[in-house]
């Protein structure tokens, strides 16, 4: 997905979870994202609501952990409803 796509969709919640990139790497790699011209824009941003996945565990690749992943996506999109014990471990909330 290119950042123009993004930032056009306006999402409400971004869950970035690269490819083979645990928390810590993704980490690292926000501020390019951050750096985008309109980032601080997109409505997810303005609202706190970006939240950063452990991908390489789960989800990008198939396996036994899909629960785990629908529970993470329940945790972050529907706060007040879900809390599964994801957060630190499975996912964490951009500051």
């Amino acid at each position: 997905m290119q950042f123009e796509e993004l930032a056009a969709a306006d999402p409400e919640v971004i869950l970035i979870a690269p490819c083979g990139f645990g928390i810590p790497r993704a980490s690292e790699e926000l501020h390019l994202l951050q750096k985008q011209s309109g980032w601080k824009s997109i409505r997810a941003v303005r609202e706190a609501r970006v939240f950063i996945a452990d991908g390489n565990q789960f989800f990008n690749r198939p396996g036994p952990r899909i629960v785990e992943s629908l529970e993470i996506l329940a945790e972050v999109m529907h706060p007040s409803t879900f809390r599964f014990g994801h957060e630190g471990g499975g996912w964490r909330a951009v500051t």
